[in-house]
């Protein structure tokens, strides 16, 4: 669940029923995204801290909110109805900061995939550091806050932090991730990320129960790769995530038509989803394809919360390169300062046959 506010200029709520990637539905619904809260399976309660709460409403702002549900009912049952919702408490005695939400890792699009019978396959989405000088103020932000978010076969999250080439922090990381437990973590420390600097956010996946490729979506059959980072002071920037370039995808399915004998129809009015359902999975196919999203160029969504992009040139940017990766943490285990005396001497125990 996601509550939205709508633009302050969003005075008439256009009336529509339909799915929401649906090319009908109304434009004006687009001035509806900026993030005023978020809810998935497992999360808690969420406090603001004492420097920083999320402003809403007031004098200026428009009197609209949107509330989205995504709701899972694989077996079509009939007479279902839903009374959950989202309770936003507020106060009149306003804090130092204004807090923002920012959508981190990868774009909602099916040119991102999971190969079938897969035990650790990995997806990364990047807020580059063109975006970030772009849209970031001087000083820079703070995040205390994050909640990872992927579907079903999520299994690894992380978000790490790089400045100027450089792994500098790991903003937030779950090495045993669930989808049932996605809750919105307080930071230990709070990450401040200044205009220059990288936001890497990476999902591992598990697919060994599938039987063909697990696309981008919203569906839960589908995949994400999400952090929601809650930080201050709040900025324009709503969204900074990434997908690989589609004409390189193309050249993808190309060259694996060219080294198999089934054909994977590539015209036009073929879907992304339905090319990568063709694919016959083999060694070859997934080496390739992993090989495609750790060097193709990739399309930035450097995003407003009206969904427009900051101005700038961002197809086919370049993929991040990264010069220092962190040390790997030290996973010994220390002994004891007082070790449990050891046994000296075998003891002998009787035993005796039932009759």
């Amino acid at each position: 669940m996601e509550v939205f506010q709508c633009a302050a200029s969003f005075d008439a709520f256009p009336r529509y029923n339909g799915p929401c990637d649906s090319k009908m539905k109304p434009e004006r619904l687009n001035y509806c995204r900026h993030v005023l809260a978020a809810w998935a399976m497992g999360a808690k309660p969420f406090y603001y801290p004492e420097e920083a709460g999320l402003a809403f409403g007031g004098p200026g702002s428009s009197k609209y909110l949107r509330l989205e549900v995504h709701y899972h009912n694989p077996l079509e049952l009939k007479g279902l109805q839903d009374s959950s919702g989202i309770r936003l408490h507020y106060t009149t005695t306003l804090r130092k900061y204004d807090a923002g939400i920012m959508e981190l890792g990868l774009v909602y699009t099916p040119v991102m995939a999971i190969p079938p019978k897969e035990d650790d396959f990995v997806l990364s989405g990047y807020c580059t550091d063109k975006c970030t000088q772009m849209a970031l103020p001087q000083d820079g932000i703070h995040i205390f806050a994050s909640q990872l978010h992927t579907h079903l076969t999520g299994r690894k999250v992380s978000t790490i932090l790089v400045r100027e080439g450089r792994e500098v922090g790991v903003v937030n990381e779950d090495k045993h991730y669930s989808p049932h437990f996605q809750e919105i973590r307080m930071l230990k420390k709070v990450f401040q990320v200044r205009p220059g600097d990288m936001l890497i956010t990476s999902c591992t996946y598990n697919t060994e129960d599938r039987t063909r490729a697990t696309v981008g979506g919203f569906s839960i059959m589908e995949e994400m790769c999400v952090n929601y980072v809650h930080y201050y002071p709040q900025t324009r920037l709503e969204l900074c995530k990434s997908a690989v370039d589609l004409g390189y995808l193309q050249k993808y399915f190309h060259l694996v038509n060219r080294f198999n004998d089934d054909e994977i129809c590539t015209c036009p009015q073929t879907s992304i989803t339905e090319q990568f359902s063709s694919v016959p999975w083999n060694s070859f196919s997934k080496d390739v394809l992993k090989s495609l999203y750790n060097f193709a160029p990739i399309s930035m969504h450097c995003n407003m919360s009206s969904a427009v992009r900051f101005p700038g040139e961002w197809e086919r940017q370049p993929l991040p390169r990264i010069t220092e990766k962190l040390p790997k943490p030290d996973l010994h285990c220390q002994l004891p300062l007082h070790p449990a005396p050891a046994i000296s001497a075998p003891v002998k125990i009787k035993t005796q046959k039932a009759k």
